[in-house]
This record gives C-alpha cells, structure tokens and sequence, in this order.
C-alpha cells in the first residue's frame, strides 16, 4: 500500500498534468491572436479556451473523494464522508468569484497596456501569453485544492491537513512546510504554489 506522503505526491502529479494540459492549448489558442486586432481576435477565441479550463476544473475537483478516501486509508483512518464533491459546482468560475471569461480576457488587456506603454507588440503579446499561462494553471490549481477542502470538511475523521512541498518553492514556503493544520485554517500562498493538501487526523 501507498504510503500517505506517496499518495498526496501522486495527486499533485495528477493535477499538474491537467493544468499543463490546458497551459498548452491556452499557448496554442494565444498563438492565433492577431497583432492588429488583438481583442477582438483573442475574444472570439476565448470560448474555445473557457470550455478547455472547466473541464479541467471539473476534472480537477473531482479527483477529491477519491484522493481523501487514499489518503485516509493509507493512514488507517476510515475514510467514510458524510457528503461528496460535485465536481461541477466548483468549475466556471474563478478564484476570485468573478466570470472566468472575464478573467481569461485579461491577457489581451495586459497585452493592449503593454503597447500603450510603449512596448512592441511582439514583447507585449509574450507579456499576455505569460499571464495566461499562470491564469490557466492557477485556475485549475484552486478548484482542485477548494475541492479537496471541501472533501476534507465532509470527512470529521479529518481533523486537519499537512502542508506538503512538491517541487521548488520560496524559503517561506519551505519554512512552512510539513506543518498541521487544523481543517478550518488557511493561508496566504502564491499563484502556481506548489504545495499539497495531505488531510489526517489526530493531535
């Protein structure tokens, strides 16, 4: 059986995959963006990107249940939930609460700014395409990480969560990790951070 901490690697592995998944098409579909018209030309592309993003946000939440039911179990710990993610009700939307189109429209805004302010459009489009990327990823980061908190507060076995390093990560991020916390508790963390929910219980 799985250790925890290879449980929680896996899933983060997981979800990573899926946000890189929909950074390349964001890249491709930001490929497309014509110069002369850039927001009318990334408008109409937008919608192809939005159906790509909720379907990675639903597919991001629903891996929750299954991943609170791993990691519960490898630790010995029934991992029977009073309720269960709908994976649905966390996608199409953004972090923030605002329309995820709306959000996805900020790259060409940047991009538009970026040549008021005197850059070439070929650094200001690199500019949007940056900002995109961490849009995407972000994006499906969080409706996966709500869902997992979601999947953890239907559990009362889970009495919390330890933070969890993957990757590289800033000397904060590292100081803070392999803490516990209780289910309730959050924290600041950065766009794109690489960090894990591994739920458990006790002291």
């Amino acid at each position: 059986m799985p250790s925890p901490v290879e449980v929680a690697r896996d899933h983060a592995a997981l979800r990573r995959r899926l946000g890189a998944a929909v950074a390349g098409e964001a890249a491709r579909l930001w490929g497309e963006v014509e110069p002369a018209r850039i927001g009318p030309s990334w408008l109409r592309l937008v919608p192809r990107l939005l159906l790509v993003l909720v379907g990675a946000q639903t597919a991001a939440a629903g891996q929750a249940d299954r991943y609170l039911e791993a990691v519960l179990d490898a630790q010995g710990i029934d991992p029977a939930g009073v309720g269960s993610v709908v994976p649905s009700a966390l996608a199409g939307v953004a972090s923030d609460g605002r329309d995820l189109s709306d959000l996805l429209y900020q790259p060409a805004i940047r991009a538009l700014s970026g040549i008021k302010g005197g850059a070439s459009v070929e650094r200001a489009l690199a500019g949007g395409g940056a900002g995109l990327d961490m849009i995407v990823r972000t994006q499906v980061a969080d409706a996966g990480r709500v869902a997992d908190q979601v999947a953890t507060t239907a559990r009362r076995q889970a009495t919390g969560y330890v933070r969890m390093l993957v990757g590289g990560g800033c000397d904060r991020c590292a100081i803070l990790a392999g803490r516990r916390y209780g289910w309730s508790a959050g924290f600041q963390r950065h766009p794109r951070l690489p960090l894990r929910l591994r739920a458990h219980s006790g002291a």
